[in-house]
C-alpha cells in the first residue's frame, strides 16, 4: 500500500464510485424472471437455496435418460443391420412383413429416443433456471455490500484527508486510519469486477437457457415426423397385405411384374444412348410443363431410395409430372412424386403405383383410347417397347397414329413426331390421368 501515492489511491477510489452508480441501480432488473418480474432480494435467496438442492436431482435424471437413449440407439443399430441383410427387394412375402415389422420396431425405438432427448433438454432449461436464480441472487447479496461500502466509503470521504490526519490522536493513527480507508477503496474496486463478472455470466446462462428452448423446439418437431412414420410404417403393412391378398403366389405375381417393368426401363435407356445426364430441358408454355428424367437437376436422384435412378427408370414419373402441370399443377415435377414413398408399391420400392399424390391432390392413370381422349384436349400416357425394353411418353395432340409427343427420354424431346422415334405398333399401354383435388 506505502507504494501507491495518496492522489493515485483516491484517483482510484474516485474512478470507482463513478462506476458505481448503474450498478446499484441494477438489482430490480437484474432479478427480472422470464416474465418481466423482479423477485425480492430475500424471496431470491431462498429459491436459490432451494434450487441448489434439487440440482443434483435433475443431473440424476439427465443421466438416467442419456442411458435410455444410449440403449435405444443400439437397438436401432440392429434393427438397421437386420433391415440391410434383408434387402432392399423382398424375395417372399414373409421377409417384406418382417422388413416392415423391423421398420416399425426402428421407428417406435427412434421415437422413444427423441421423448427422453426431449426429457433431457427440459431438464437442462430446469438446470439453467436454477443456475440463473442462484446467479441473480449473489448478484443482489453482492450489490447489497457494495451499497454499504459505498456509504461507508462516501462518509469517510466527507471530511478531508488534512482534516481526518489532524483529528486523530497522533500521526500514527492517522496514517493507520488512512491506510485502511485506501484498503477499502482497493477492496471495493476488485468487488465491482466481481460483480461485472457476473452479470456477464447470468447474460450468457440466459442466452444458453434460449438456446434450449430453441432446441427443445426442434426436437418436438422431429418426434412428430417420428410418429407420422410410425403411423405411414403400420398403414404400410396394411397395404402390402391387402395388395398380395396375404398370399405368397400373388406377392411372387407382383413381384416378377414390378421386376420386369422396372428392367424394362434400364434397357430401353441402356440401348437408347445410356443415361448421360442433360442440361437446361425444362421449359413450360401454355400446354403446362416438358420435363426430361436425364436432367441433371434429379437424374442422380435414386427411384425411391433404391438402386433405380431418374435417368435410366424415370419414364413413368417424368410423364406424370409433366401431365400433372397441364392440368395447373405447376409446382409438381419428378422430384415432387420421387420423394413420396406413399407413391410406391409396398412389395417392391420404386414401382410407381396407379394413384399417386402429390402436390396436394392425387393422380391416378386409368384405361384410354388415344384418339378420343386426345380430340377432348387431354393428354395420354402411352407406353411403348423399343430398344428391346419399355417406355413411356405423353402424347399432346394428333390422330391415327400421326401423335406430337412429350418424351422424357429425348434430349430436348418437347413436342417431337411419335413416329420419328416409335412405331404406332410398338404401343403395349393407354391411359390418361384423372385427378381430383
Amino acid at each position: 500500500m506505502a507504494s501507491i501515492s495518496l492522489p493515485r489511491r483516491r484517483a482510484i477510489f474516485i474512478a470507482a464510485i463513478l462506476a458505481i452508480p448503474a450498478l446499484i441501480a441494477a438489482p430490480a432488473a437484474s432479478l427480472a424472471d422470464a416474465s418481466g418480474t423482479s423477485a425480492p432480494a430475500g424471496q431470491s435467496a431462498s429459491l436459490a437455496g432451494q434450487a441448489s438442492t434439487s440440482l443434483a436431482s435433475l443431473q440424476g435424471e439427465i443421466n438416467a435418460n442419456y442411458a435410455q437413449i444410449n440403449a435405444l440407439n443400439q437397438q436401432i443399430s440392429a434393427y438397421q443391420a437386420q433391415l440391410q441383410q434383408i434387402g432392399a427387394n423382398k424375395q417372399t412375402l414373409q421377409q417384406a412383413v418382417n422388413a416392415l415389422d423391423l421398420r416399425r420396431k426402428e421407428v417406435e425405438a427412434q421415437v422413444q429416443a427423441t421423448e427422453h432427448q426431449i426429457n433431457v433438454t427440459q431438464l437442462q432449461i430446469q438446470q439453467s433456471g436454477t443456475d440463473i436464480v442462484n446467479a441473480k441472487s449473489q448478484i443482489v447479496a453482492d450489490q447489497a455490500a457494495l451499497g454499504e461500502s459505498l456509504r461507508a466509503l462516501q462518509t469517510a470521504d466527507d471530511q478531508s484527508l488534512v482534516m481526518q490526519i489532524f483529528s486523530s490522536d497522533n500521526i500514527s493513527q492517522a496514517w493507520d486510519d488512512t491506510n485502511a480507508l485506501f484498503q477499502l477503496q482497493n477492496n471495493f474496486e476488485q468487488d465491482i469486477q466481481t460483480l461485472r463478472a457476473q452479470e456477464s455470466q447470468l447474460a450468457d446462462l440466459q442466452t444458453a437457457s434460449k438456446q434450449k428452448q430453441v432446441t427443445l423446439s426442434s426436437q418436438q418437431q422431429s418426434l412428430s415426423s417420428q410418429q407420422q412414420s410410425l403411423v405411414a410404417t403400420e398403414s404400410e403393412k396394411t397395404a402390402l397385405l391387402t395388395e398380395t391378398k396375404a398370399q405368397e403366389s400373388v406377392y411372387e405375381q407382383l413381384l416378377a411384374e414390378a421386376e420386369a417393368e422396372l428392367n424394362g426401363f434400364t434397357t430401353f435407356a441402356q440401348n437408347a444412348g445410356g443415361s448421360k445426364l442433360l442440361v437446361n430441358q425444362t421449359s413450360c408454355d401454355s400446354w403446362g410443363c416438358y420435363y426430361n428424367q436425364r436432367d441433371a437437376a434429379w437424374g442422380n436422384d435414386p427411384l425411391d431410395g433404391t438402386r433405380y435412378n431418374l435417368a435410366s427408370d424415370g419414364c413413368l414419373i417424368t410423364a406424370m409430372a409433366m401431365v400433372m402441370t397441364h392440368y395447373g399443377y405447376r409446382d409438381i415435377t419428378p422430384v415432387t412424386i420421387n420423394t413420396n414413398p406413399d407413391n410406391f408399391a409396398t412389395y417392391y420400392p420404386a414401382l410407381l403405383m396407379t394413384t399417386i399424390s402429390a402436390g396436394g391432390v392425387t393422380a391416378t392413370r386409368v384405361s384410354a383410347y388415344i384418339d378420343s381422349t386426345l380430340a377432348t384436349g387431354n393428354p395420354v400416357i402411352v407406353g411403348v417397347r423399343a430398344y428391346g425394353g419399355t417406355h413411356f411418353v405423353v402424347l399432346v395432340s394428333g390422330r391415327r397414329g400421326n401423335y406430337v409427343m412429350k418424351d422424357p427420354y429425348v434430349q430436348n424431346g418437347n413436342d417431337v413426331n411419335f413416329a420419328s422415334h416409335y412405331s404406332f405398333r410398338s404401343i403395349f399401354a393407354v391411359s390418361k390421368v384423372v385427378i381430383k383435388g
